[in-house]
Formats: C-alpha cells, structure tokens, sequence
C-alpha cells in the first residue's frame, strides 16, 4: 500500500481516547467528514461512520460476520488462559448469523413481544413510583443506584425468573463489568474480576436452571430448559450464554437510556413542558432520544471477504466497528442532527437497536420502560435536577456511553 493511501485509510486516531478526552459526537463527526472508514488506533480495527455504510454493514451479515462477538470474550491476549481456550459460555444469537442465529433466536423473542411487553406496565409503574420515594427536593440522590438499576433489575428478574437469588448489587457489579468489555483486553486486574463475576453469576444461572427442571414456572428459564434446537435440548452452557446476553444487554442499555433521558430533561426545560402538556409525544421522545444520545455507540463484525465502502477496500478477516451513534448524527442522514427534535420526523430510522437481522430484541422493551418512567414523572409532576457534568461519573468506552453515578434531587 502506498504511503498516502495508508495515511487516508490508517490517520493515527486513537478513537477511544478521543471518546474518553472530549465525548464522542466531535471525533463522530471529524470521521464521517475526513475518514468515514478508516483504521483507528491502537489496533488497526476498522471503523465506519456513515449513516448509509453503517446500516449496510448492520444489514450485510454473510459479509460483515457476528461471530467476532465471542472474542471480545477471549482474553487469551492477556496471557491468563491457555492459548485457545475462550470464556465459557458463547453468547448466542449475538455472535450468530443465520441460519444459527434465527433458531436461538426464536427461543426467546415471545418474551419480548408486544403482548409480553405490555402484561409487565404494572409492575413497572409500581416499582417507578416506589422508587420516587428515595428522592427529595433537598439532598442528592444516586439516580443510577436508587431507581435506575432496581427499576430495570425488577424488570428482567420477571422476564428470566431470577428471583432475588442474588442481590442488586451482585448483579451490578457484573453488569458494570461487561460495559468495560472490550477486544485486546489486557488489564489483568479486570480480567480477574470479570472472570469471578463472571463465574458467580453463570453459577445463579445453573442453580435456578436446577431448579426449574425440577419445579417449572412461567419464565425465560423453564422455556429454555424444555427448548430444542434440531431436535435435541440447550446445555447448561448453552442456556447460559443465552441469559447473559439478555440480562447484561438488558440492564445497559435500559439503565444508560434512562440517566440520558432525565439528563437531557433537566437541561432541557422547555421539553419537560412540552411533554407535560403533550403526553402523546412520550414515544417521540424516545426515538428521538436514543437517536440523539444512545446508551450503545458501535458493535463489531468480521469481514467475511474483502469488501469496499465507498473508495476504500477493507481486507477479508478484518474487525469492522460500524459506529450507530455516529450514523445518527449523520446530516445525510437526519437534518440539524446535532440539535434534539421532540417533534422530529422519521427519528425512528436510527439505528441505536441496530439493523436487520440482529435488530435488538429487547428494543420494544426498552422503549416501554423510558415511558413507562416518563408517564409517572409527568403524571406525579416530578423533574429531576442533574448536577454538570464534572459532578458526574461517566462510562465511556468504544462501546458504550453513559454515566455510573448520576446525583440528582427532585424539582
């Protein structure tokens, strides 16, 4: 490759620091302008930017594979496993393509349905406005640790039937460090604490899947325990791989999506009384709101053959991070894209629950429990007052955004 083409495709940009040093949305829109595919730093994984490239690589899976999701699970880089030996369990359907990923699929998307989405609305607005109660007018609260993550634990421990076998704060400490996630991992003290959380948790997962082969309820778990798939039932490995997709997933974007919507509220008055008087625009505030500042930023594939977007030829084999959150922002894409639009049309063409077959099947969902939590605010004429931002503890990594700590008081 000649040394001006390397430059174009290779620029020395270190994304994650650059995320980490001024947010995302600038180096977003610095890619999309100058480098909307290119190598990023330190690892050469390719990235692309563009609304348009974004959804076909989302939507191209025969060459754009999923199955590199798994590696984002193998430390052996870290030289804390043998060489070969991956974590244990595979997470299916998010490292599957069809025909594999429809099978797996399909075992859980009825829990996700509409019809199934909506027989949880009370115990979502019973635990909203339980939760109310921890906050005051006065003294700070931790919005994350006092009603997010208990708002959506409540929710996913009904859907999988988890039960209080273990506590909030287990959970929490595993989901936390899922965010951290990442490929080439090589902070030692992070693996080991993933790997304890991790085998704690796959530990609650095999006592309850115990549990309900011998006494079976209506619940994720006893469906995955009577599943087949060609005709013979899931592993315990198996059935664990699926509920730490659904559990990790779940709690992240939900818990992140939340702290960005009373975020955006308490620095947007005018919006919170448009809503209030216009209840009805509960559900475009959500589109608009994962479109404008989504908790998920990319996801990763593995080219499959070399591949050109637009005038740059990407290699078979190669990682690709097409960036969701920087497609959004893309003004081909959506007009005045960096400005929020209670009243935008078509904001539900982002692609914060990704494209095509490996949509989000949680996005349904997710949604329903923002207006849920949008409902009892207005309807109990609450506002939350957020704190700058230097007051806040954010999560910013290649993949994900949003904030661990987020202290607020009622207005």
């Amino acid at each position: 490759m000649a040394v001006d083409e390397c430059t174009r495709t290779r620029p020395g940009i270190d994304l994650l620091s650059e995320i980490i040093e001024n947010g995302p949305f600038p180096i977003y829109a610095r890619l999309r302008r100058d480098h909307p595919v290119c190598q990023i730093e330190p690892h050469g994984f390719w990235v692309v930017s563009r609304f348009d490239d974004v959804r076909r690589v989302l939507e191209d899976w025969e060459t754009f594979a999923s199955s590199v999701a798994d590696d984002l699970y193998d430390f052996d880089s870290s030289d804390s496993k043998p060489a070969g030996q991956k974590n244990d369990p595979p997470r299916l359907i998010l490292s599957q393509d069809p025909p594999d990923h429809g099978k797996y699929r399909d075992l859980v998307k009825k829990f996700f349905l509409d019809s199934a989405n909506k027989r949880l609305i009370p115990l979502m607005r019973d635990t909203a406005r339980s939760l109310l109660d921890n906050f005051n007018d006065t003294t700070p609260v931790d919005f994350v640790e006092h009603f997010a993550y208990p708002y959506v634990g409540a929710i996913v421990k009904s859907i999988v039937g988890l039960d209080d076998r273990q506590s909030m704060a287990e959970l929490r400490e595993w989901v936390m460090l899922e965010e951290r996630v990442s490929l080439k991992q090589t902070d030692e003290d992070f693996i080991s604490a993933f790997d304890a959380a991790l085998a704690r948790q796959n530990g609650h997962f095999i006592d309850t899947i115990k549990e309900r082969r011998e006494h079976p309820r209506d619940d994720l778990i006893t469906e995955l325990v009577n599943a087949k798939v060609d005709g013979e039932k899931l592993s315990d490995s198996e059935i664990c791989g699926l509920l730490c997709l659904i559990v990790s997933a779940g709690f992240m974007t939900s818990v992140h999506m939340l702290s960005h919507a009373v975020i955006l509220l308490s620095r947007n008055p005018e919006v919170y009384s448009e809503l209030r008087s216009t209840p009805d625009a509960i559900p475009g505030f959500g589109k608009e709101l994962l479109r404008f500042s989504p908790p998920v930023l990319g996801t990763i594939r593995r080219t499959t053959r070399a591949v050109r977007i637009g005038d740059v030829e990407i290699p078979e084999g190669e990682t690709v991070i097409p960036i969701m959150a920087s497609a959004n922002r893309d003004p081909e894409a959506f007009a005045n894209p960096d400005t929020f639009d209670l009243n935008r049309q078509r904001a539900g063409r982002q692609l914060s629950f990704g494209y095509g077959v490996h949509t989000c099947l949680g996005a349904a969902l997710a949604r329903l429990e923002l207006n849920v939590v949008l409902e009892t605010l207005l309807d109990a004429n609450l506002r939350f007052v957020c704190p700058s931002d230097d007051e806040m503890t954010p999560v910013q990594t290649l993949f994900i955004r949003g904030v661990s700590k987020l202290p607020v008081r009622l207005s």
